[in-house]
């Protein structure tokens, strides 16, 4: 369980962190030293940063879980359950102090709700589980609203690839059966 939680928590941060930023240096241009030594707007891209990673963990969450799911025969409330504590493991270790306070205010209903509406077996094929951070970097990115427009599709399509060798990686490590076992244990005890 601690090595899912650092997986997806790692993997998260990483898609978060180069989805936004390059996205941001490609529209910058070569004044993005300058925007980024800027005080007042690297909080901007902090809070950005901080709102890209929570979409980016739950996705990777609801993969991963259902993944595990698929090959360990985890029941949809254990999927659940699971993907609970794995999404509250991961932003704990994630978020640092200090970037609480950027945190949506309705990060928890929101995951709540997609976890009551995950259909498990089809949230584990190709990228079923991963539109929300799609949507998230367009929606947060600290750009105007006429280029988000124009570079829609090509933002989408950044974050898609992104995602790739990360859910190559986890079916490729992921236990599934081990996961399933120590999760009922852990919930049994």
């Amino acid at each position: 369980m601690p090595s899912l939680t650092r997986f997806v928590c790692t993997r998260s941060a990483y898609i978060a962190q180069t989805s936004l930023y390059g996205y941001l240096k490609t529209r910058m241009g070569t004044s993005f030293r300058q925007h980024f030594e800027d005080e007042a707007f690297s909080k901007v891209i902090r809070a950005s940063a901080v709102k890209l990673f929570v979409a980016c963990l739950s996705d990777l969450t609801v993969f991963a879980v259902a993944t595990a799911a698929r090959k360990g025969g985890l029941e949809a409330e254990e999927c659940a359950a699971l993907a609970r504590r794995c999404f509250r493991d991961a932003l704990a270790e994630g978020v640092g102090e200090g970037d609480w306070i950027s945190l949506p205010e309705d990060t928890w209903q929101r995951f709540d709700a997609r976890l009551g509406a995950t259909l498990w077996a089809d949230a584990a094929e190709g990228e079923a589980a991963f539109a929300g951070s799609a949507e998230a970097l367009l929606r947060v990115a600290p750009v105007i609203e006429e280029f988000k427009a124009l570079d829609a599709r090509i933002v989408r399509n950044s974050i898609r690839f992104r995602w790739r060798d990360v859910r190559e990686r986890l079916r490729k490590r992921l236990d599934g059966p081990a996961l399933a076992a120590h999760w009922r244990r852990m919930a049994e005890g």
